[in-house]
Parts: structure tokens; sequence; C-alpha cells
């Protein structure tokens, strides 16, 4: 009897769990009707580029359909964004948030149409676009006395994603018994529907989620006590124990006055974002005496190790220079010490919101951006280390014996920075790539490692009029100038490519630039004889020294036979 009155009443519970949560749902869904929209149009747009993916469709209205998805995905936010923004002057303009967000959307479309999400710049705008608007509207949502949003904002994404695991989880259950004990799903399809249903369950199901938590304006609202307790017992005193463990840190270099190494940079912001963490979440909130007491006294807290860390970083620009990395942390330390100084203060954290937006949108879609700056001061470093050391001549690099070990490294270092990212317009000068060469061998010694990767303009293509068989191999090393091609019938072709490797090595070393690996586009058809030819679609070479032993070479492409 006890037994099935538990159960009665554990049904009774969930039920109730699950019209709450449904009726959430749909006050979220009713608030934020053009977010609610734009999400639909994101998961339509996302569902089509996987099938996209999957079956290599080819049709002008799948070609755009990633390009579609981010657009959707940034003005999904920005509709958020706008609507918090509109609730705060205690109005709606429901056609106006629709109309906006809509320009929002074409413009980012135009933006990232016909580019591929390799390209950094596309990434960085599209993401510092996005993440700009989710700033302003924490700002929109933030009360003037004490942070209560940013929790119930950080709450409502991790139910999201919990909702969006156990959804997605519990359909690909269903789905592998459906493909096991039913009817055997065609693999194309089952990957297909697998992928649909994470799109589903995490972009539709849990942003319905997210939009529903969202605090409104005006209405308190408590931060959950289980949040509440994991942030105050757990992550506090571990960011505590990582205090000390810097402070020690900085002991020890004071004891052994030595140069701090780069990692200290990263600890250093892991403990600043904790304090962030805590500060927009716990500011003006008397329930942890503790804890406020700690971000009140954060500043003289920090100040040792935000010096350390100044010493850390100026250490690594010095001799390479300003990198996007090293540009980004930069920032995230002076919003962090922007944080630290509102603490001290006993300020809101709602002007700190806005101060993070306008910070990300200038580092990401300005020239001021973590991508230009680095590019700029790098070029710089490169020229002025030429001029002050008198290696241009006439318009051209010219070799200086003098040259100190710091002036190369400077010099080395800027070559590659800018050669890595695609910036290779000096490398136009005359004298700038043999000077260049000549440095890096004086420099590295003659047991550096290379790598060279040579492709054709269009791999995919082989042009076999006129022959009549055709062989693929792929990642065949080739042993002592020899690469040998199975013919699948235990049938084996030696055709000997000493001759055409010594050529590709000397033309990369006489053309490399930079460390990692350096690519190369050219023809690659080797006429063996008058009834043998391989069309290569990759050569990879990786060479010991400035001789051709100990070079391990591998080849990929079709033997084509008469």
């Amino acid at each position: 009897m006890q037994k099935n009155i538990y159960k009665r009443r554990c049904k009774m519970r969930i039920e109730k769990l699950w019209k709450n949560l449904c009726q959430t749902v749909r006050t979220g869904a009713r608030r934020f009707r053009t977010a609610v929209a734009a999400d639909v149009v994101l998961l339509l747009c996302l569902g089509a580029f996987t099938y996209r993916e999957i079956y290599e469709a080819e049709a002008w209205y799948l070609e755009e359909a990633g390009s579609a998805a981010a657009a959707a995905a940034v003005g999904c936010i920005f509709a958020v964004s706008l609507h918090l923004f509109f609730e705060r002057r205690g109005k709606e303009h429901r056609r106006v948030e629709a109309i906006l967000t809509a320009a929002v959307c074409a413009a980012v479309f135009i933006l990232v149409r016909g580019h591929s999400w390799t390209v950094p710049y596309i990434l960085l705008q599209t993401l510092g676009a996005a993440l700009s608007f989710a700033a302003f509207g924490l700002y929109c949502l933030e009360g003037e006395e004490e942070g209560r949003s940013a929790p119930l904002v950080i709450f409502s994404l991790c139910k999201a994603a919990v909702v969006g695991t156990l959804l997605t989880a519990s359909l690909n259950i269903c789905l592998m018994a459906f493909d096991s004990l039913i009817v055997s799903v065609p693999p194309n399809l089952l990957t297909l529907l697998c992928f649909l249903t994470a799109e589903v369950s995490y972009i539709f199901a849990g942003g319905q989620v997210a939009l529903a938590g969202l605090p409104v304006y005006g209405q308190r609202a408590e931060m959950p006590a289980l949040f509440r307790v994991l942030l105050a017992r757990i992550l506090w005193p571990a960011c505590l124990i990582l205090l000390v463990i810097l402070y020690l840190y900085v002991a020890k270099i004071i004891f052994l006055w030595e140069i701090p190494v780069g990692m200290m940079n990263w600890f250093a912001s892991l403990a600043l974002l904790a304090f962030a963490v805590f500060f927009v979440c716990f500011a003006g909130d008397e329930r942890h005496p503790f804890l406020k007491s700690f971000l009140h006294r954060g500043l003289p807290v920090f100040l040792p190790i935000l010096a350390v860390q100044a010493v850390a970083v100026c250490q690594r620009i010095a001799p390479y220079g300003l990198t996007a990395p090293r540009y980004a942390s930069i920032l995230c330390t002076a919003f962090g010490i922007f944080l630290l100084i509102c603490a001290f203060r006993r300020s809101s954290p709602r002007p700190a919101f806005l101060v993070l937006a306008v910070m990300i949108a200038v580092s990401a879609l300005t020239p001021l951006s973590i991508l230009d700056i680095p590019l700029r001061t790098q070029e710089a470093r490169l020229w002025s280390v030429l001029e002050e050391n008198d290696m241009i001549r006439d318009g051209t690099v010219v070799g200086n014996p003098a040259l100190s070990p710091e002036a190369q490294e400077k010099l080395l270092s800027a070559s590659e920075y800018l050669t890595e990212r695609g910036q290779t317009a000096f490398l136009e000068t005359p004298g700038m790539n043999d000077t260049l060469a000549e440095l890096r061998r004086s420099y590295e010694g003659e047991d550096t490692v290379d790598w060279f990767l040579f492709t054709p303009p269009d791999p995919a293509f082989v042009p076999v009029a006129g022959w009549q068989e055709a062989y693929v191999f792929s990642d065949t090393p080739v042993r002592d100038g020899v690469l040998v091609v199975e013919k699948g019938t235990g049938a084996e072709e030696h055709c000997d490519v000493s001759a055409y490797v010594a050529e590709a090595l000397a033309y990369a070393r006489e053309h490399r630039v930079g460390n990692g690996v350096n690519r190369f586009t050219r023809e690659m058809q080797i006429d063996l004889d008058d009834r043998s030819r391989l069309c290569l679609s990759e050569l990879r070479i990786m060479a010991r020294g400035a001789g051709e032993e100990g070079a391990a070479v591998n080849m990929q492409g079709v033997l084509l036979k008469r």
C-alpha cells in the first residue's frame, strides 16, 4: 500500500515538473517571439547544412545553409538583447524588433557568404558580434543595486544544456533500438537522424528552456539554492587554493630571482575569471560575509599577481612580439582589473557588462581587432629590425653578418607569424626570401626538421583520357627513391621517383618560410615512361638537415597505365 502511494506521489511530482516546464517554455516563447523565429530558422538551416554534408548534395539553396545558420544564430541573440532593452524601457516594439533583427541577419549573411569557417576573420567577426550582443543583453537585464540576473542567466544556460543532453541521449537510444530491432536504417540516414536529433534537442528544445529561464527586469528573482552552494562552497575554496599557489609562485620568483614562465599568465587569468563569476553572482549579497569581504579586498589581493603576470607577458612580447593570444590575454586582464575596481568601490556589476560589450565589439569588428593589431605590430617589428641593422639597400634586403642573436630572433619570429597567417606581401621584396633562409639556417642549425606539403591546383581532377588502367594509392611511403604501388591482384609496380623528390625538396627549401608545415601548389604529374604516369594528389616530405638523407617521403594519387 505504502509503495503504491509513493509511486503515485512520484508520478504526480514528475507530472507537475513537466507541466511547469511546458508552461515556462510557452511563456518564454510568447515573450521572445522574434528570437524563437530566428531559432527555428537556425534549426532549419543547420538541418539543411547537415543533409548537404552527409549526402554531398549539390544545390544553390544548400550551398548557403551554413551562412544562413550563422546569420540566424547572431540574429537570435540580437533579438533577445533588443527585447530586453525594450523591456527595461517599459515598452514593447514587436515590429521594430523584427525589422532590426532581419537587418542584422542580412548583414551577417552578407559578411560570411561564400567564405570558409576556417577563415579567422569570419569566425572572429561572427562570434564577436554574438558575444557583444549577449553582453549588452546582460547590461539591460542587470539591476542597479545588486547583481541578480547573471547567475540566473548562467543557471538557465546550464539547465538548457542538461535538457538538451538528456533529450539527445534518450532519442538516440530510441533510434538505435528501432534500427537494431525493427528495421535496419541505411547508414547515411541513421547518421543524419542522429545529428538532427542533437540539433533539435540543443538548438530548439534547449534554446526554448534557456529563453524561458531569463529573468524579467524589475521582478526580483532568487538564485537557485543549489547553484549558490556550488559557487560558494566548491568554486570559491578552489579559487582560494589557486590564489595561495600563485602567491607561493610569486614568493619563489622573488626568492630565486628568476623570470616568470608563460604558463603563469593562464593560471592568473583563470583566477581573475573566477573572481568575475563571484562578483556578478554575489555583488550586494549579505548572506556570505567572507565572500563579500573577499570581493571588496580583491584589488589589493590580486595586485602582486597582476604585477608578475605583466612581467611574464612582457618577457614573451619582447623577443616574439604581440600575438593574437597575448593580445586577447591583455584585454581579458584589463577587463578583470576593471571588475576588481568595481568590486573595491562596492559598485554594481551592471556597468561591467556594457564595458564588456564595447570591448568585444572593438576587438572583433574594428581595425583594433585581436587579429589586425598583432599583424601590424609584427610587420612593424620586422621592418624596424631590417632598418636598424642597415639590411635594406636600394630596395633590396641584404644580409648582415654582425646581426645580433636577439635581432635574428625578432626577425625570424615576426616573419614566421606573418607567413603562418597568410600575410606574405613582405616576401615580394627583393632579397627577402634568401636573407630569411640564410638567417634561419644559421640560427636553427643543421639539425632542423622541415615539413613540406605539395598539392596540385585541383587534387580531385585526374586526366585519364588515353589511359586504360588506373591504380589508386594512398599515403604510400617512398623508400630509397622508389614508390611501390599495389595493383590489387598481388602484383606491384615499382616507380623510380628519386629525381622528382630531389627536385621538389630543393624547391621547398628554396621557398621555405617559417616553421611548421610549408605548403606549395604545383602541377604534380610524373611521366615514368611512355606507358606509365603518376598523378599525385599529395606529396609530403619531412626532411632533417640540409641533405636528402633521412628525408621521409609519402605520396598519394593515381598510377595510370596504357
